[in-house]
């Protein structure tokens, strides 16, 4: 059964200036058709590649489970006699061990290893058994990130950005004990495995509500005058998107972006605080001001998938591109990392030094809670159910929010007076176990599931 989680998609990190997202599986839509004569929208475009994401990778999922490897016919690929499955981990000496290359299948994704890898061991695992993971997620990129999408005949424009499949392998230490279970079961028992990883690895629970417009019925008129709806001169994608965890001090914290984060100037030099551009934008709804929060992005700091620091525009020499912040960047500027800034646009008595806006939980859904954006935007953050059950905010959950000038109103189920609260679209990550690697011993559990078609029976082993 498809609860609201399952209610948009794909769940990656994208970013892009797109009109909205409005693949829902819940609707049961087979294919976009295309009519003659009629305006083409992105959200058309990426519905239908959406649609055979989704199909293939359930059908995958579906047939084989949540996780597995194809086996590699020696007769292929000359290796010898013994078959070779994707992603094997063994033990190369020492504290190093190798990562095989070849497929492997997370949640019906691709991930591919094309050269033999290395994991380095970084941990005493004294009374400890250390699980060696995938951790499969979909990052947004663009040209900023790989010049290679843009058309050099036509001076390379910004046009369409990408999808790309990232898998890390990771590792999360087990304390030994008499009641240690046998870890063997994770390669049949996903459910285990998945509660192994523990709180960080958890999706966001909490939920979010959106409204701008309100009915004329409204039952008090003075909470909320009738009139009052999106007042914004531009139709917009709103981004709220979490910066802080729950799991960190301070509680969960949040920003937000009226072009779904999408506003990034690629950085040619940094120095201390001082920052030089490739631009300051097409326009003036899409450049920088004093004022403005900032966070400096670059590939490393983007697959670490960690909140960077927000800093602050203090000033902005429009003729040497240069920007000053409020403090130095940690981030490293050298060219081939593709560092850039990304612009918020959270302002006001609620943001705070840090330039987050801390995270309240409304749960009693009091009217009054409801915090304002702009333009008559209005969030409610809420936890999971009315039940006191545990819940998380994640770093790098998000909610869409489209606003639209023709109704007044933003596009979100439910009514005006009673929004549906939702959990986040994303990030979505997929897990899957690769190893159990335990104290002086040279041979790693193999946990991976393995598909191993018999070629004269034609029937999977």
């Amino acid at each position: 059964m498809l609860d609201d989680t399952f209610t948009k998609g794909p769940r990656g990190e994208f970013r892009g200036d797109f009109t909205r997202d409005t693949f829902d599986p819940l609707r049961h839509f087979s294919r976009v058709l295309m009519q003659q004569g009629r305006v083409q929208l992105d959200s058309d475009w990426n519905e239908q590649v959406s649609i055979m994401w989704y199909y293939f990778r359930t059908l995958v999922t579906d047939i084989f489970g949540p996780h597995w490897t194809p086996v590699y016919k020696n007769a292929l690929i000359g290796t010898g006699e013994e078959d070779i499955y994707g992603f094997e981990i063994k033990h190369e000496g020492g504290s190093t061990f190798s990562i095989g290359e070849g497929h492997y299948y997370v949640k019906g994704v691709l991930c591919e290893n094309a050269k033999k890898g290395t994991l380095e061991l970084n941990t005493d695992l004294s009374n400890q058994l250390l699980l060696v993971y995938l951790d499969v997620w979909e990052r947004h990129v663009s040209y900023v990130e790989d010049d290679y999408i843009r058309e050099k005949a036509l001076n390379g424009p910004d046009t369409a950005s990408r999808a790309k499949v990232v898998w890390q392998v990771k590792g999360k230490q087990i304390e030994l004990s008499d009641k240690t279970p046998d870890y063997k079961d994770y390669k049949e028992d996903y459910l285990a495995f998945l509660k192994a990883l523990g709180d960080d690895y958890k999706p966001g629970t909490g939920k979010l509500k959106a409204r701008a417009k309100r009915s004329e019925t409204t039952d008090d008129p003075c909470l909320i005058s009738p009139e009052s709806h999106y007042r914004g001169a531009e139709n917009q994608l709103y981004r709220v998107e979490i910066h802080n965890s729950s799991l960190e001090n301070g509680g969960p914290t949040f920003k937000w972006s009226r072009e779904n984060g999408s506003v990034i100037f690629p950085i040619r030099a940094i120095q201390e605080k001082e920052v030089w551009l490739e631009h300051l934008g097409k326009d003036a709804r899409f450049s920088l001001k004093a004022n403005d929060w900032v966070e400096i992005v670059n590939d490393d700091s983007a697959l670490k998938q960690q909140p960077d620091a927000l800093l602050q525009v203090k000033s902005v020499d429009h003729e040497t591109m240069k920007v000053t912040l409020s403090d130095s960047s940690v981030i490293d500027d050298v060219i081939e990392k593709h560092p850039y800034l990304r612009r918020w646009d959270q302002n006001g008595k609620t943001v705070g030094d840090n330039g987050t806006i801390t995270v309240v939980e409304n749960e009693g859904n009091e009217d009054s809670q409801w915090l304002t954006l702009e333009n008559e935007i209005k969030i409610q953050f809420l936890p999971q159910n009315e039940n006191e059950v545990a819940h998380i905010y994640q770093t790098g959950d998000y909610w869409l929010i489209p606003a639209r000038t023709v109704t007044g109103d933003v596009e979100w189920p439910g009514t005006p007076d009673n929004p549906d609260a939702l959990r986040p679209q994303g990030v979505e990550h997929h897990y899957a176990p690769l190893a159990l690697i335990k104290l002086d011993d040279n041979d790693p559990t193999d946990l991976r599931r393995k598909f191993k078609y018999n070629w004269e029976s034609n029937q999977p082993e």
